[in-house]
């Protein structure tokens, strides 16, 4: 009975299960909050019952089903130990629960109990989401006064650049021949407002390129690959697979900043050559692979970790429940790999495919 008396004595959610997943010890704890909730219905006031033969994924994170299959996977000594997050609902709505099982084996040879502590993780799951809410509404607030401006400056400064530089040409022309200096000055202005127009031009796109809310990701992040090669000494190759898609614009935004941001580091750090943009769109997630042959740096360092640059990707994909994978290794190059599930809250369990991974692959781009 040492088993039960130390149950009783636990201060926290403990549960201990036999052989064939039947509870054969509860913490006052778990009794008292089970009262209260249950991770399923017909629980029998413990939250966990006596498994049999349950059905769906191990993998997902939801409901009684995934719980029941993660801790047959210990019954049944595929898995030793897990630490998951499982949410259910109930008649006050949605709650979540950490759960931790680990599987202990006994003395006597084939018998062996399974340790369940459970956490009421809800707060800080409601906290996370509301969170997420505001960093959404800062996110989309900052799009709109940056779609704002890119309007001003094309609509309204680009505008009257070019009234002006056709003005300045006009003047230039009912110049008398002899008046060279003055024909050489206004010809000058006339050529300085038409760049200015351009640089306008370029900046109201960086801003907000048009392109990405009439054509869509694949188009626009398209278009910059092509404008940022054009104007810098460095190839860009740009590839993409499963597009048009209708994609949300949180997503939408997400994925085109998050290359432009890296583009740009490219050029003002790598020192690369070439670089190959590559956005694949799955069933399940976009995939955005931007690969350089460039001088490569050291992750760890202080200086990248904690760069605003890699913050404000993180940020961003956090608010899409996205992810990001960094491999760079000095004089190969760098990679980086951004997943967004299309479904990003329902699926939490979805991590960087294998082909993010395979770092012994990597090398410089010819």
């Amino acid at each position: 009975m040492f088993l039960q008396r130390l149950v009783d004595a636990c201060a926290s959610n403990l549960a201990v299960l036999d052989e064939s997943g039947t509870i054969l010890y509860a913490s006052r704890a778990w009794m008292l909050s089970s009262e209260q909730d249950t991770l399923a219905a017909n629980t029998d006031g413990l939250g966990i019952r006596h498994l049999g033969t349950p059905t769906g994924s191990g993998t997902a994170s939801t409901g009684w089903a995934a719980l029941a299959a993660d801790i047959q996977r210990i019954l049944d000594d595929r898995e030793r130990e897990f630490k998951r997050e499982y949410s259910c609902r109930g008649a006050g709505g949605s709650r979540w629960f950490l759960v931790h099982a680990a599987r202990l084996d006994l003395m006597e040879s084939g018998r062996f109990r399974v340790f369940v502590t459970r956490e009421d993780v809800t707060r800080r799951r409601q906290a996370e989401e509301e969170l997420r809410n505001l960093g959404g509404r800062v996110s989309r607030a900052q799009e709109d006064e940056r779609s704002r401006i890119a309007r001003e400056l094309h609509d309204d400064l680009n505008q009257r650049l070019a009234i002006m530089g056709i003005e300045l040409d006009q003047l230039r022309k009912k110049m008398p021949r002899d008046q060279t200096d003055s024909i050489a000055r206004a010809e000058r202005l006339s050529t300085m407002a038409q760049e200015i127009s351009l640089e306008v031009h370029r900046l109201s796109h960086r801003l907000h390129p048009s392109k990405l809310d009439h054509l869509g990701l694949a188009a626009a992040l398209e278009s910059l690959c092509r404008e940022m090669s054009d104007h810098q000494d460095i190839t860009i190759e740009f590839h993409q697979d499963g597009f048009p898609a209708l994609l949300s614009q949180d997503i939408t935004l997400c994925i085109f900043r998050i290359a432009q941001e890296t583009l740009r580091n490219v050029i003002k750090h790598s020192g690369a050559g070439a670089v190959r943009v590559t956005l694949r769109k799955t069933f399940q997630a976009i995939h955005l692979r931007v690969s350089d042959n460039g001088c490569g740096f050291d992750y760890d360092s202080p200086k990248i970790t904690k760069g605003l640059g890699l913050i404000s990707m993180r940020e961003r994909l956090r608010l899409v429940g996205g992810e990001i994978s960094i491999r760079s290794q000095t004089g190969r190059g760098t990679r980086i790999d951004v997943l967004v599930p299309l479904d990003n809250r329902e699926h939490e369990a979805t991590r960087i495919p294998t082909w993010t991974k395979d770092l012994a692959g990597l090398s410089p781009l010819v």
